[in-house]
């Protein structure tokens, strides 16, 4: 009996072997699959999480870009209209001025034709005044104008080339 069940033994027992082993390799080939999709599905969360921060950091550098082009308007903005104010009080100043010349100069007319002339040539000269402070003034609002969005159109320029770069434009 003993030599039947050794008998009996030996030809399950390779067929048991072959099963394991084969389960094993299934196993193992199993393992390393999910391994590799594993790693796989790393990767790629990994490339998108760099991307995201890429884009993140992109938006966070236009923004400051954006908010120093807007305190940079803003500074000439706050310049030009002191110039301004400063030049319209100046006009005022020289005008107050002209016109107590031009009172003092009238009350010395001697006749009415006099007067008359006298009103006459400082009415021309304030009008040749304010028009010529007009100018002045009108050329200052239009540079002024055209400084405070210089910042704001590089900015735009920017964005503009870093869009066409993030989309491959």
């Amino acid at each position: 009996m003993n030599q039947t069940s050794k008998k009996g033994d030996n030809t399950e027992h390779p067929t048991a072997d072959a099963a394991v082993l084969s389960t094993t390799i299934h196993t193992e080939q199993a393992i390393a699959q999910a391994k590799e999709a594993f790693d796989h599905v790393a990767a790629r969360s990994r490339d998108a999480m760099e991307q995201g921060l890429k884009t993140v950091n992109t938006i966070t550098t236009m923004t400051r870009g954006n908010v120093d082009a807007l305190i940079e308007s803003s500074r000439i903005a706050s310049g030009g209209l002191q110039t301004i104010a400063q030049d319209v009080a100046d006009f005022s100043k020289q005008s107050l001025a002209r016109t107590a010349s031009a009172a003092q100069t009238l009350t010395q007319a001697k006749t009415t034709p006099d007067l008359m002339k006298l009103q006459s040539e400082f009415a021309q000269a304030q009008f040749n005044e304010a028009v010529n402070e007009f100018n002045k003034l009108s050329q200052t609002m239009f540079k002024t104008m055209t400084e405070i969005f210089e910042p704001l159109q590089r900015r735009a320029v920017k964005a503009a080339q870093i869009h066409d770069l993030m989309h491959g434009d």
